[in-house]
């Protein structure tokens, strides 16, 4: 979806009024939305995009390029990105890596699908969303992917 589009939409949409200043902490587990969720980002002065299968791209610079999803049962707002490994690594070799990723950053979860690792941070809102934890989680999984990135160099 281009940027206008994202634009747009925002336009005939109507936020509650629980969510229109960060001074008001909690976000509702019913308004959790793309949308929403995105408004949020704005405030907090970070670059991104919605995407058209209702996902969140986020394209901040300094914090490392990931996708945000809502998946409503089990109330959970997944972080996610992949990296490519190196060719040539063994499926013990991805298994290691794997758990060095999951035992030394800020990254919950590490999996491997065929020739990428892919990272996962989930946010659970079951009861609501505190947005400052919200924010916070994206920067702490961005930051562990870029520690992620310098060790795949």
């Amino acid at each position: 979806m281009r940027q206008t589009e994202t634009l747009n939409m925002k336009e005939h949409y109507t936020m509650p009024n629980n969510i229109t200043s960060l001074s008001s902490e909690l976000i509702e587990e019913q308004d959790i939305s793309i949308v929403n969720l995105s408004l949020l980002l704005e405030q907090s002065v970070i670059q991104h995009t919605i995407q058209e299968d209702d996902k969140i791209y986020v394209t901040e610079p300094g914090i490392f390029a990931h996708w945000i999803r809502i998946f409503k049962e089990p109330c959970i707002i997944a972080l996610s990105t992949y990296f490519t490994l190196p060719e040539g690594m063994s499926d013990v070799e991805k298994l290691e890596f794997c758990n060095k990723i999951n035992a030394e950053y800020l990254v919950p979860s590490a999996y491997t699908k065929d020739d990428r690792v892919w990272l996962f941070n989930p946010i659970y809102f079951k009861s609501g969303l505190i947005k400052s934890h919200f924010v916070r989680q994206i920067r702490y999984f961005a930051s562990g992917c870029i520690k992620v990135r310098r060790e795949l160099r």
